[in-house]
């Protein structure tokens, strides 16, 4: 590769080439394919929180009276759990979206006011891939790094998440960041400021940061012994790191959450307080609805394998035996820091609070999607494992031939993980992989079908079209009642189509009803069949066959 003028591009040059190519294709992509996904419940919470956030940063700077009050600031962040602060997540991407959308859509009109929202969680999926990137291809070269970036993103389940006005895309960029943060730590001191940094913005995106320490203390330790093989080890290796992690990340929460501020340690206690106690929403996993514990203890596993493209899946195993030999030889990659080990334990911690049997399973893989950068990894690893093995046995004196096989297979995996991640779109949470059977065989296997209503955004126009046929505006939403003014202010749905109230009050009220299948939401369609007199619905909503909206109509 060469430059302008024909210098040749040097190895980091090639390397930020790939990231920042991957990384604005990624953010091009997730921008355009969400809009066509429905409104999940909870964007509209944070949403809404996210404007009076950066209402109250603009008052704060400006100095408007009584804006930095205690009584002021616990109106704005505070209010039970719950309620429309939304307090018991922390808020540094809440804050993005409500800045976001002020300047891209109240200011500057460039972006529509859903996908002005979900723009910063967009960023956070480029800047995902190119940590990856930058990450897997500072160990194991610049292609691997780019097949790993590609393949963190192409999947189902992570594309799905990144359109989202949420947080578990970002904080499973800000996990990511802060373990490269960490492993370029221990190589060069100054990478401990950028360490407490990106903890600290993980902890101000979501709870799941509270685990990073778990990652980063066996492989500290690990790593230390290596180098020393002593205890001394410890505290000689690089003991600022600790400083990075105990001091200045929370310290960056405390300055991003001004709900800390007016009681940091009651606040805080509440905080962690509300996830550990959290409530057990319904979840279907293998045809049971389940809603207490103990949960099966093999959910996240089980999960994992039927919703990562199998490709990606293969070649992930095949790169996990391939770093296991390596490092058994005695030939890993960077073995001084130890990458590998680094991955691997960021992939146990996400998962291993879901094999405990007590921890809420409702949200299934965004709840443990760090691990799915480990596995985008791992399989870039595998990818040149596999074709380097194949070509050395088909020309084993052909080396010309190896780099082209390389290409080969990685062109196959990505396209495989490509494919399978565009036909899941929009409805990624009913799809599943080949070998669940698709989305037909993950609901016969009892998988669950979805959560959060989004799944109505499919059916507006089909719904819109037949209420100003008949004249008739009062539909039961079911559980996408939430999104339902944001779908107006849309333009998908007429404004006089109004939400008719909550369960059975709701659906006698309606002329239309929406029915968004889940296991534990089949009692609304007995209550449609019983109040309309009608079991048939005037359209499904299918992907790949599966029903995931039913829309009646009262005859």
């Amino acid at each position: 590769m060469l430059r302008r003028g024909g210098a040749p591009v040097t190895e980091r040059g090639a390397r930020r080439v790939a990231a920042a190519t991957v990384a604005a294709a990624a953010l091009v992509w997730v921008v355009a394919a969400q809009r066509s996904q429905g409104v999940a419940r909870d964007e509209v919470v944070y949403m809404r929180a996210g404007s009076n956030y950066a209402a109250w940063w603009i008052d704060a700077v400006r100095g408007v009276p009584g804006a930095r009050t205690a009584r002021r600031i616990e109106a704005v962040f505070g209010g039970r759990p719950g309620g429309s602060a939304n307090p018991e997540h922390p808020p540094l991407m809440k804050t993005l979206f409500g800045f976001s959308e002020r300047l891209f859509h109240d200011r500057l009109g460039w972006m529509s006011e859903l996908t002005a929202y979900r723009f910063p969680t967009a960023v956070m999926a480029a800047l995902l891939v190119a940590l990856i990137v930058s990450f897997a291809g500072r160990v194991w070269g610049w292609t691997t790094g780019a097949v790993a970036g590609a393949l963190a993103l192409l999947m189902p389940r992570t594309l799905f998440h990144a359109g989202l006005a949420a947080f578990d895309l970002p904080v499973m960029t800000l996990w990511v960041a802060t373990l490269y943060c960490y492993w370029r730590a221990l190589a060069a001191r100054r990478w401990c400021v950028a360490l407490a940094v990106a903890f600290g913005c993980a902890l101000a995106t979501k709870h799941n940061a509270l685990m990073l320490p778990a990652v980063v203390a066996p492989h500290y330790a690990y790593v230390a012994w290596r180098r020393h093989r002593h205890i001394r080890g410890l505290w000689r290796l690089r003991p600022s790191i600790w400083g990075a992690l105990a001091v200045g990340g929370p310290l960056v929460l405390f300055a991003s959450w001004p709900h800390l501020w007016v009681d940091p340690i009651g606040h805080a206690a509440e905080w962690i307080g509300f996830h550990l106690r959290h409530v057990h929403y319904n979840y279907e996993y293998l045809g049971r609805n389940w809603n207490a514990p103990p949960f099966p203890w093999h959910v996240p596993l089980v999960t994992t394998a039927l919703v990562v493209p199998v490709a990606t899946l293969a070649a992930a195993v095949i790169g996990a035996v391939a770093l296991a030999a390596r490092a058994r030889a005695g030939n890993a990659a960077d073995a001084d820091r130890a990458p590998a080990l680094l991955l691997s334990l960021s992939a146990a911690v996400a998962i291993g609070p879901f094999v405990l049997r007590t921890t809420p399973i409702f949200g299934a893989e965004k709840h443990w999607m760090p691990a799915f950068a480990t596995l985008a990894v791992f399989a870039a690893v595998g990818v040149r494992a596999a074709a380097l093995a194949a070509a050395r046995a088909a020309w084993p004196a052909a080396t010309r031939r190896h780099g082209a096989a390389v290409a080969a297979v990685a062109i196959a995996v990505v396209a495989a993980a490509a494919v399978e991640t565009v036909d899941a779109h929009p409805y990624a949470l009913s799809h599943y992989n080949a070998l669940a059977g698709g989305a037909p065989g993950g609901a016969d296997l009892g998988m669950n079908r979805q959560f959060w209503g989004y799944a109505a955004r499919g059916v507006l126009s089909v719904l819109a079209e037949r209420a100003a046929a008949r004249n008739r505006w009062r539909v039961y939403t079911h559980d996408a009642q939430p999104a339902w003014p944001v779908y107006a202010r849309a333009g998908l749905i007429p404004p006089k189509l109004r939400d008719s109230g909550r369960e059975l009050p709701g659906i006698r009220a309606s002329d239309f009803a929406l029915v968004i299948h889940e296991l534990h939401f089949n009692r609304h369609d007995y209550m449609v069949w019983k109040t309309y007199g009608t079991v048939q619905p005037i359209y499904v909503l299918r992907t790949d066959g599966v029903p995931i909206v039913s829309v009646y109509e009262r005859p």
